[in-house]
């Protein structure tokens, strides 16, 4: 039996093998990981769903694969599981030293989960065809038509990452089939020649001076691409609003100590997640979903808020599931806790998942206000930058008062501007007094 990728998340279509936890030849017992995927969102490990011996591995490191791509032939296992399925109970591994090197999108908030921008849980397009590569010498080199190379799937992402024209590399076997040795044996030679004259292999010189070329992380390429049909797709409207928090701010110094006692660290974040779910019982349509292929619009009876994350990978959102239904005690020890291991990459594909809107709360890196992206299936989502401390006109007088400047985007398909702007309106009404809140006021 071949044991093939199943359904991973809503929006995910596959991704990148990272490790091979099997060799061909040995027995797995049921539930036994196979690999470490890499997605757009966390490293995840694969189980096997029966015991067998491993016939033949069917894919290799650094593959993308897809839901329902074959990735082991299995012996000995009942030929009806032709599936396996990423157990809630598995413990995912952290992500392997082989992945691509991280980088980092932005300066994380100090304390608590910040966002330059909004990460997309929809799936990327197909990779694109391999592009023309551009010598360390200026001359632009047109691939050949691919199914005329022969060389696997892994050896082209191979040779597009390292900058390398399959046409001019030479196979080692029967046929001409081009491996990975291959490739990088090519590569070793080029930047012998580029070392004997001075320049690097990823060092190019123009007319204006030295460019330095990397290859593009497979995070960033997924991330750029959901940032794109995100942007593309969807006709958003940002909707800026002005919120006086300086009460809000003593009420955060006044109860942050009780907090730490108990092993939590009160955020402004946490307190931003109480005043959207707040708002988003009184203005459904924020908190659904557009079905335009079968012409329907989903309403959610629960509140899962996605909280935009910054990494050294790139950014990712995970979800704090039922807001609702917890306190903020309880919000804030999860947002830490979900916060670190989405740094480590250790984020289990269920954290996720279902997120019915987002925060992308930017203030902790001192930056103004934004346009954030909406996160499809989503419709809304909110992004805060740091407050700033005003004189206001109170009373006959001038007194300095801490106002914050709130954005929300929302998709105009759905959401028409009257209910945008008094869904902010509310946001900005509980942040005022969020004492309030709690009185039914």
């Amino acid at each position: 039996m071949n044991v093939e990728l199943p359904f991973l998340a809503e929006g995910i279509e596959g991704g990148d093998v990272v490790q091979l936890l099997v060799r061909e030849g040995d027995h797995v017992n049921e539930g036994q990981s196979l690999i470490e995927l890499e997605t757009d969102k966390a490293t995840v490990p694969v189980p096997t769903p029966a015991a067998g011996t491993v016939v033949r591995l069917l894919v290799q490191q650094g593959d993308h694969v897809k839901v329902g791509q074959a990735l082991i032939e299995l012996d000995g296992a009942d030929d009806n599981a032709t599936q396996v399925s990423p157990s809630s109970s598995t413990n995912p591994t952290k992500p392997s030293s082989q992945q691509t090197p991280p980088t980092a999108e932005a300066g994380k908030a100090a304390g608590e989960p910040a966002s330059p921008k909004e990460a997309s849980p929809i799936s990327p397009p197909s990779e694109p065809e391999e592009p023309a590569v551009k010598e360390k010498t200026g001359a632009i080199h047109s691939p050949s038509a691919g199914a005329t190379i022969p060389a696997p799937p892994s050896v082209r992402r191979l040779a597009r990452e390292l900058g390398v024209d399959l046409s001019q590399v030479k196979g080692s076997e029967a046929g001409g089939r081009i491996t990975a040795d291959d490739v990088k044996a090519f590569v070793r030679e080029r930047t012998k020649r580029g070392s004997a004259q001075g320049v690097g292999s990823n060092i190019f010189s123009t007319a204006y001076g030295s460019e330095r070329r990397e290859p593009l992380p497979s995070l960033r390429r997924k991330i750029a691409a959901n940032m794109t049909q995100a942007w593309t797709t969807i006709p958003h409207v940002h909707q800026f609003q002005d919120a006086d928090i300086t009460d809000l701010m003593a009420l955060h110094k006044r109860y942050a100590p009780e907090f730490k006692k108990k092993g939590a660290t009160l955020t402004l974040s946490s307190l931003f997640l109480k005043a959207i779910v707040h708002a988003l019982k009184l203005y459904p349509q924020m908190n659904a979903s557009l079905d335009l292929t079968n012409g329907e619009v989903i309403y959610k009876d629960y509140y899962n808020i996605g909280v935009a994350v910054d990494t050294p990978a790139g950014l990712i959102v995970p979800v704090v599931h039922q807001v609702d239904q917890k306190d903020l005690l309880q919000i804030s020890l999860e947002l830490a806790d979900l916060a670190e291991r989405t740094r480590k990459r250790e984020i289990k594909l269920e954290e996720l998942r279902g997120a019915t809107f987002t925060l992308s709360n930017m203030g902790g890196l001192g930056a103004g206000p934004f346009l954030p992206i909406i996160n499809p299936p989503q419709v809304g989502i909110l992004g805060v930058g740091k407050a700033r401390m005003i004189p206001v006109y109170r009373d006959g007088q001038f007194v300095p008062r801490r106002v914050l400047q709130l954005c929300v985007g929302y998709d105009h398909r759905l959401v028409d501007g009257a209910i945008g702007a008094r869904f902010t309106i509310e946001i900005v009404k509980v942040l005022e007094d969020f004492q309030g809140m709690f009185l039914g006021l």
